[in-house]
């Protein structure tokens, strides 16, 4: 198979979110989003990742983890989608793979879905394969254009559209998968006519599909997966539904919850069946809560082994230690950096 690459589109200030701050460093359960779609990429095995970055540039970078896969390009001007992969197009000279386009503030789009994305785009030979979604009201979202056989020939921006292209029910989610030369070629020949004056990415299905290229797509089932952040309540939400779903994936595996929704559990935390958590806990970090464990009220446990049978009777904090098998904790007792505590 072709090596695969991805485009990580961070850039934006976000002026909704009424912060100085850089959007994309906010973060979503205890990581910055921005991670977390770099998490997604290489979950796929991305040999490279391309983050766009502008706005707080030093922020953004800072907010990701090292690894020898990611480079950074800078977009100093806000110029649109297809200016900002544009400023990707020199790094990508030598290579002949896939590129996938994400954003980097949609960070609970799954590994499972761009994969998916990725093996139409293979199996279809397809110059592009865009990820839509269909909505009774798709709101502001670009619309898809289908020609006369059904095959997507272009997505119109909502503020260029028709009232008739408005109607439409299916939308662009703005997660693509091309043939890298397929894309830079494309990218070459957009042009910023349009209501925003911006060189939108969206341009280059019609120059493909006008090329006798072959368009195709992947319908989302879970919407909630491309919910971008554009405002604190968003950001909330989105990480109310985040969390929601790691609780679950616990309470589904034996571990018992008083009244879940008070309790963190961070991405990185492991948890044994038997396990009974009280209201109000923190889990965070490399944490293993093992078997038997008993967890009172408002404990916070960071980086941690909690061994088994062990039983915290509240309002404990542990951090950066290791809890023996059967000890029973004072109310209240903290141990932070004890790597064998007795």
């Amino acid at each position: 198979m072709k090596p695969l690459a991805a485009i990580v589109l961070a850039a934006g200030k976000g002026t909704r979110m009424k912060s100085e701050r850089a959007k994309v460093t906010f973060p979503i359960a205890d990581k910055a989003m921005v991670q977390r779609v770099v998490e997604t990429a290489l979950a796929l095995n991305c040999e490279k990742i391309s983050v766009v970055v502008g706005w707080k540039k030093e922020t953004v970078i800072g907010a990701l983890e090292e690894d020898e896969r990611l480079e950074f390009v800078e977009q100093t001007e806000q110029l649109g989608t297809g200016h900002a992969v544009q400023m990707a197009a020199e790094g990508f000279t030598n290579f002949s793979g896939d590129v996938l386009i994400l954003c980097g503030d949609v960070p609970l789009l799954s590994a499972e879905t761009v994969r998916k994305l990725h093996e139409k785009h293979v199996q279809t030979d397809a110059a592009v394969t865009i990820l839509t979604a269909v909505l009774d009201d798709a709101g502001k979202y670009g619309r898809m254009l289908r020609d006369a056989q059904g095959m997507l020939c272009g997505i119109v921006e909502y503020k260029d559209a028709t009232p008739a292209q408005r109607d439409i029910k299916e939308f662009n989610t703005g997660i693509y998968c091309y043939k890298s030369d397929k894309l830079f070629t494309a990218l070459g020949k957009i042009t910023n006519q349009n209501e925003q004056h911006e060189y939108y990415l969206t341009d280059t299905l019609e120059i493909l599909y006008k090329a006798g290229e072959l368009v195709e797509n992947v319908i989302l089932e879970d919407l909630m997966e491309v919910s971008g952040v554009n405002s604190q309540e968003q950001l909330a939400f989105l990480e109310d539904v985040y969390m929601d779903k790691v609780r679950k994936k616990w309470l589904n595996s034996g571990v018992m919850m008083h009244n879940p929704a008070t309790i963190h559990i961070g991405d990185d935390v492991i948890i044994e069946p038997d396990v009974e958590i009280g209201q109000g806990c923190v889990l965070k970090g490399k944490t293993t809560v093992e078997s038997g464990v008993v967890l009172g009220p408002n404990c916070y446990i960071e980086n941690s082994i909690i061994s088994n049978d062990c039983i915290l009777p509240g309002h404990n904090i542990i951090i950066d230690s290791f809890i023996k098998e059967h000890e029973l904790l004072d109310f209240g007792f903290r141990v932070i950096e004890e790597e064998d505590y007795e």
